[in-house]
């Protein structure tokens, strides 16, 4: 792994302990709410195997599952990830700034919803389109996420998800995802048990 990469993501797993060891004392607009960290090693395993050349992520936050992907790319490769909260924006950026991975980052501030729609616009070829989208944003909008993502995802490509199984307080709209899910006949999906749970998608065409 990036010496550099590794150092922030070190440092943000600090972060995130102390956040749950001081649950009640931080706002909520102000915690990590990252993935775990053996989530961020097998996005880590299995980009490395897809190599993907272009990377959607709804739902920035600070950069910690940003970073796992980055470490997977070449430094030729994007990302453009999406994130509402501007405070959460500057940490971001903070943070691949001393990674040194900015060049190959775009974050894009606003609705998630609204920007997919401006993204969909944008691409007009397949080429364009991204060869891995990862989700993990407002549980409730997830259905309707996959659907906006799905025709900006190549062939083959992989769309991924967190809180598949934790926390449970999303069961009711993680429930209606996997349903809407595997109703498509050309996307293969399973669900992997690490962390909080991933819901591993394939688009066969």
């Amino acid at each position: 792994m990036n010496k550099k990469i590794a150092q922030v993501l070190s440092s943000l797993e600090k972060r995130s302990q102390y956040e749950e060891n001081n649950h009640d004392k931080i706002h909520h607009e102000q915690r990590m709410l990252a993935i775990t960290k053996d989530t961020g090693i097998f996005y880590n395993i299995l980009l490395k195997t897809h190599k993907p050349k272009k990377i959607l992520e709804i739902g920035t936050s600070v950069g910690y599952s940003t970073l796992w992907f980055a470490d997977a790319m070449s430094k030729k490769s994007k990302i453009i990830t999406i994130e509402k909260n501007p405070d959460k924006i500057e940490r971001a950026k903070k943070n691949f700034q001393k990674a040194g991975v900015s060049d190959m980052i775009e974050i894009k501030q606003g609705s998630a919803i609204d920007i997919l729609i401006q993204l969909r616009k944008s691409i007009s070829r397949p080429q364009m389109c991204f060869d891995f989208i990862f989700i993990d944003a407002d549980k409730e909008q997830y259905s309707a996420y996959f659907d906006m993502c799905l025709p900006i995802l190549k062939k083959d490509g992989i769309l991924a998800a967190d809180n598949i199984l934790f926390p449970t307080r999303f069961k009711k709209h993680i429930r209606k995802y996997l349903k809407h899910i595997n109703n498509i006949r050309y996307v293969e999906s399973f669900t992997v048990p690490i962390g909080n749970g991933q819901e591993i998608s394939f688009k066969r065409k």
